[in-house]
């Protein structure tokens, strides 16, 4: 064990820098007609492909912030897919409760439009900056504010609210928790299946969330998961680095959920809040990270994709594997270099929610991505009931693929394909703190199974190569209160007991209706091509003559008919191929 520090002790609160939420609400403040109805008539919601309603339910929260000024995108929202939509927002006047303004809740088209969808729960989020000793010494004041919370959800026929409250001093601990126990004992009381929520800082330097008092009252608690890298850093980085970047500062999402859960606050009710931005800033160079010359400017997934400045192209890309993010380096008037996660960084995030069993998601904000249907289509194959475990993949330790694991981590997750007869896994390095922190192997679908032999392992003795007996394998990985080492690193691969591995060259195709990963089982297949109705092709790949299986991922592609070509030295075949 070593020498244990913990980010709560602190002699006085560290300097409150202004988050997304404050930064683009003043700026759209200072623009006038700060109404929702303005904007809904100026912004209208870009095209889109065509994408179906969902036959997938959610099983885990979808919790999208939609902000007064996004205008008319919420015709782009998949309410199917969103399970709540929080207006932004009731601007608390911290003297005495009362809205500074509401920016059209009442009349918004896109609170209608939510309301109407049968799927999406509505909320109204309030929010306070600054001033919180005027708040949290006024028994009025609260009171007040709880008073018209409640009315306007009621008013609205609406379900709850968002409680964002950011900078709060350590002193006001007790005070805000106290102010939520009370919104939600009145709240629940005068409006029964209501739902009550508050942000969570992504640190939370100062202590100030005290869940030994919310708790059982408060609904969900909502991580801000971004500007871990912001716009005023030293240093370029993730605005939402998954797990360790950099050297020093190793605060990430994966340390956000375990720090929380270790302080109390429940997995069942933890959301973890996603960026739909990045950031962009001038650097010296373009070396990564860089040194920044000037603040950074927030780019939403919208401007990247829409690539006007021609700046995010596939030549300026590259790939950061740890945090698992997206950088653009390039020269537009000096170097810039713009971090942002996508399709591929998304997909990983969602997946870390399953394994960690936390909630679900936030999302900041909806309408950043208008126009574009990859999010929707990950938020449709990882946090609905159509979800499948790929046939093969990685796995390793939270502190990401070659980087430290954090302490106070407790989890369990399992791999289990469907249709998967057994699964060979080969761990390729192993280092866990000696009997102090362990990862255990249960050869089954749960904790229950029996243990592989030589588990729970530690130190640097791991378990090598193994297959399972059944086609599901769960691991639980413990680290206790100090010392983190390099962790594990492990792949895997299903295999499938009725498959034809005869020398026809005619491979077997599993599972067809496919959600998620489609594996080719056949002996000598070189290429495998996949094709949409029009005879296009969207993805290639080659494959290892010698091995009988491959896979081709259908995560990212609408529902329908496709077609997969497998060529061998033999012959060629087609075969039709549902994406459900």
């Amino acid at each position: 064990m070593g020498l244990l520090l913990s980010l709560n002790f602190y002699s006085q609160d560290i300097p409150y820098q202004k988050s997304i939420h404050q930064t683009q609400l003043e700026e759209y403040n200072s623009k006038g007609n700060a109404n929702a109805a303005f904007y809904e008539k100026t912004v209208p919601a870009q095209q889109k492909p065509a994408k179906e309603k969902s036959n997938c339910s959610l099983n885990k929260i979808v919790y999208g912030w939609h902000p007064y000024w996004v205008g008319s995108v919420y015709q782009n929202y998949e309410w199917d897919l969103l399970s709540h939509l929080s207006y932004f927002s009731y601007e608390v006047n911290a003297s005495d409760g009362e809205a500074v303004t509401t920016h059209g809740w009442a009349n918004s088209s896109a609170v209608d439009a939510a309301l109407a969808s049968g799927n999406t729960k509505v909320t109204l989020t309030a929010s306070l900056f600054s001033n919180h000793a005027a708040f949290f010494n006024s028994s009025t004041s609260e009171q007040t504010l709880i008073n018209n919370l409640i009315s306007l959800v009621q008013n609205r026929g609406a379900h709850g609210v968002n409680i964002d409250f950011e900078g709060l001093p350590s002193s006001y601990k007790t005070n805000f928790a106290n102010f939520m126990v009370n919104l939600c004992s009145q709240m629940h009381a005068a409006i029964p299946g209501s739902e009550v929520s508050t942000v969570l800082y992504a640190v939370d330097w100062n202590n100030v969330f005290d869940f030994s008092i919310m708790e059982p009252e408060v609904d969900h608690y909502i991580i801000m998961g971004y500007a871990y890298y912001y716009q005023g850093s030293s240093n370029t980085g993730p605005c939402d680095p998954l797990y360790h970047y950099g050297t020093n500062y190793n605060y990430t999402l994966s340390k956000s959920v375990t720090d929380y859960l270790h302080e109390g606050c429940p997995a069942n009710k933890l959301v973890l809040g996603l960026p739909y931005y990045g950031y962009q800033w001038a650097t010296t160079d373009l070396n990564v990270p860089g040194t920044t010359i000037a603040s950074g400017n927030a780019k939403t997934f919208k401007q990247v994709k829409n690539n006007a400045s021609n700046n995010y192209t596939t030549s300026n890309l590259t790939y950061e594997s740890d945090s698992y993010t997206n950088i653009y380096l390039f020269n537009d008037g000096g170097p810039q270099q713009c971090f942002i996660s996508e399709f591929e960084g998304f997909d990983k995030r969602l997946s870390h929610v399953l394994n960690t069993k936390i909630a679900g998601i936030g999302i900041w904000a909806l309408g950043y991505d208008d126009g574009y249907n990859g999010c929707w289509n990950s938020i449709e194959n990882y946090l609905t009931d159509c979800y499948e475990d790929s046939c093969n993949g990685s796995i390793h330790d939270y502190g990401g693929p070659s980087r430290n694991y954090y302490n106070n981590e407790n989890y369990t997750w399992t791999i289990s394909p469907p249709n998967a007869s057994n699964i060979d896994v080969d761990f390729t390095f192993f280092d866990v703190e000696a009997n102090y922190d362990y990862l255990y192997i249960y050869d089954g679908a749960d904790t229950n199974a029996s243990q592989i032999p030589g588990s729970p392992f530690t130190d640097t003795i791991g378990p090598g190569s193994f297959t399972s007996s059944t086609g599901s394998v769960t691991f639980r990985f413990y680290s206790d209160v100090a010392t983190k080492n390099p962790g594990f690193l492990a792949n895997y691969s299903c295999n499938y007991s009725g498959a034809s591995l005869n020398e026809t060259h005619s491979p077997s195709i599993y599972p067809n209706p496919s959600n998620h990963s489609l594996n080719i089982v056949g002996f000598g297949i070189e290429w495998a091509e996949l094709y949409n109705q029009e005879g296009k092709l969207i993805q290639k790949t080659k494959c290892n003559p010698s091995l009988q299986k491959a896979s081709i991922s259908m995560r990212d592609f609408s529902r329908g008919v496709y077609y997969l070509k497998t060529t061998s030295s033999q012959n060629i075949q087609l075969q039709k191929i549902i994406k459900n």
